[in-house]
């Protein structure tokens, strides 16, 4: 038996550090001050901060009257995604596909990190 409960325990162990491992290479573009900007179809465009370098919280920014949206980290298969439940935003390279917003941003690709 106590055979049985150290390979379950390696097994764990194997598990926790292969998770920790595509956690870290799955983080958000972002600059100097912990954020990024974006640009998007039709002259529309936000800025997101994080609240640090492994964020599990971030501010969206819009350019529509400057519209801000506090979102937690809720990751998918397909990248850093960010929510609060009305908003939501998927990072995936240089592009990102935000929901929700008052002002509709699509087509929206990383123009400079901050």
């Amino acid at each position: 038996m106590r055979r049985a409960a150290v390979g379950v325990m390696v097994s764990a162990g194997v598990l926790v550090i292969a998770a920790g491992s595509a956690a870290a290479s799955a983080q958000p573009p972002m600059g100097q001050f912990d954020g990024a900007f974006y640009t998007c179809d039709q002259g529309q465009a936000f800025q997101i901060g994080y609240d640090s370098r492994s964020p599990t919280k971030a501010t969206l920014t819009t350019s529509n009257n400057n519209a801000r949206y506090a979102l937690k980290r809720a990751d998918g298969a397909g990248g850093p995604q960010f929510s609060n439940g009305t908003v939501n935003i998927t990072l995936v390279g240089d592009q990102a596909t935000v929901a929700g917003t008052a002002l509709k941003l699509t087509g929206c690709k990383l123009k400079n990190t901050t």
